[in-house]
């Protein structure tokens, strides 16, 4: 795993937005699916309007990252080593990010039962 993490080659970072990507649309999944809860609020204050509508949601947590990381991965294709390791730099702190809104979801998944029984 570690050997991952550090690993800045064109194989890996390939790995790392394909995960960068999953997790993205996850957290669309999540969201969507905690606000017919009406137990929870989108967070993101660029996001509160989008999510009140599901295709401009798809359009720009789904088909927009997928474009926009398929492009990254061309322009990363063309790097040399010392860009590579920046861009496994960026890649590990998005996904750092995107594991922890993905947690926080889980979290109030798991939170559910309680408030639904009060």
């Amino acid at each position: 795993m570690i050997a991952f993490i550090r690993a800045h080659n064109l194989i890996n970072i390939r790995k790392k937005l394909i995960i960068l990507y999953l997790l993205n649309v996850s957290d669309l999944i999540f969201t969507l699916a905690l606000l017919q809860t009406g137990y929870f609020e989108e967070m993101n204050i660029l996001m509160v309007n989008v999510v009140q509508n599901p295709v401009l949601s798809i359009i720009l947590k789904v088909i927009f990252p997928a474009g926009m990381l398929y492009y990254l991965y061309n322009r990363i294709c063309d790097s040399d080593i010392k860009q590579l390791k920046f861009a496994n730099i960026g890649l590990l702190i998005s996904l750092s990010l995107y594991s922890l809104v993905n947690l926080s979801h889980i979290i109030w998944v798991m939170l559910l039962p309680v408030y639904c029984h009060m």
